[in-house]
């Protein structure tokens, strides 16, 4: 009977070395990558909102009227990613990680904010959008 301690403790050590990974959102990825952390912005998280809602409306993945859209934030740099598939953040995030450009919007040195949102659209996908800027 002395071996089934043994077996039980190796199957809770299995079972913790498959766990997954810490979710990932846009501050511990820049972290990863020695990137200050950004600040979140309610202005850049409404502009997120409204597009991820509108893509979601219209089953489209586009970056359909960038500079208008962020024309009301003032000056200063800006970028956008747009996804849509994941079902979360973490998910996004990652997607986006292995994207070239993408990667290197998400790892900016000039931009200090940041707001990220989804929606799902009538085609069940959920469509992302994280907004960067000053």
């Amino acid at each position: 009977m002395r071996t089934m301690p043994l077996v039980c403790l190796t199957f809770a050590v299995a079972f913790a070395l498959a766990a997954p990974a810490a979710a990932l959102d846009i501050n511990s990825f820049r972290a990863q990558h020695h990137r200050h952390a950004l600040s979140h912005s309610a202005a850049l998280a409404g502009a997120a909102y409204e597009h991820a809602h509108s893509m979601a409306a219209r089953s489209r993945l586009d970056h359909a009227n960038f500079r208008s859209r962020i024309a009301n934030m003032g000056g200063g740099v800006h970028a956008e990613n747009v996804a849509y598939g994941c079902e979360s953040q973490d998910c996004a995030i990652r997607m986006w990680s292995r994207s070239g450009g993408h990667r290197r919007n998400m790892l900016r040195g000039d931009v200090s904010a940041y707001g990220i949102a989804s929606a799902r659209g009538a085609n069940g996908r959920h469509y992302w959008v994280l907004e960067l800027g000053n």
